[in-house]
């Protein structure tokens, strides 16, 4: 983790982890039912956003609408089919034997740069305009992507060059589903194919509430355990919530039984969190 990202000082972090379209009405639902119980996640300290929870992040820190998630206001900000070929041949190089993580990466965005998937400003567009958010905001808010060359990881903030709708679209370019986007010069792809969460980027905080939407899918990285001697919490989704979200993670259809879902594990969640989380 770069020093400039340390927390120090940070009490809290909330770290949102990938998970689609489906994923992002599951952590709408569940923001919106922790609201309802007396918990604010925007009160993090820091936020730390993965594809999916990017998005979430990116409204929870500007005070947006997150029942917008659900109901985006056009068609072009709906869940997109995917290819699924496309997206199996991705899996399958993530599964590539006697390569390092950041070797597999570099070879995932060779394909994604041959794969025809979109235009990059489309992507940009569609994104900014789910989240709802032009500016970045003041709250502390990293979004992870990939530097498709080299394989590492890029975490952008408010200080970087990518304007909040760019980091927004390569946090979330899903290879083989979603076109790289270029920002100064380089090219970017999904933040999820580092880390499902990205965790150690809240490390130094005193507690870490970490939302994740797959973990029934993807194991962690080993980064994600260095996160210091931090109190962690996780929410994940139970069975009921996996049954809901079906097997396509951006399917239109799966968006109000995950969003609904998501808003009754807050109940189950909310206890938890009363005697960590800070009130207003």
């Amino acid at each position: 983790m770069s020093d400039t990202l340390s927390p120090k000082g940070i009490g809290n972090a909330l770290v949102l982890g990938g998970g689609g379209a489906v994923g992002i009405c599951w952590m709408a639902g569940l923001a919106i039912g922790l609201r309802e119980a007396g918990i604010d996640l925007a009160l993090a300290d820091r936020v730390v956003g993965t594809s999916a929870g990017a998005v979430v992040g990116a409204v929870l820190t500007t005070h947006g609408d997150l029942q917008r998630l659900i109901t985006p206001p056009s068609a072009e900000t709906r869940a997109t089919p995917i290819n699924p070929a496309g997206f199996g041949e991705i899996l399958t190089i993530l599964a590539t034997p006697g390569l390092g993580a950041r070797d597999i990466r570099k070879l995932v965005g060779v394909r994604a740069l041959e794969m025809r998937v979109g235009e990059p400003a489309d992507h940009i567009a569609r994104i900014g305009g789910l989240a709802g958010a032009q500016e970045w905001p003041d709250a502390d808010l990293i979004i992870t992507a990939i530097d498709l060359e080299s394989g590492d990881l890029r975490a952008w903030t408010r200080d970087g060059e990518a304007t909040l709708a760019e980091a927004l679209a390569s946090s979330t370019s899903v290879p083989g589903v979603f076109p790289p986007i270029p920002i100064a010069g380089r090219i970017y792809m999904d933040g999820g194919l580092r880390s499902p969460i990205n965790a150690d980027l809240a490390a130094g905080a005193d507690v870490i509430v970490i939302v994740e939407p797959l973990a029934h899918l993807f194991p962690h990285a080993p980064s994600d355990s260095e996160i210091g001697s931090a109190t962690t919490i996780a929410i994940v989704p139970d069975a009921a919530a996996i049954a809901a979200f079906g097997m396509d993670m951006f399917s239109f259809t799966a968006l109000e039984p995950a969003f609904a879902a998501g808003h009754r594990q807050a109940e189950e969640a909310a206890p938890r969190l009363k005697a960590v989380w800070p009130n207003r």
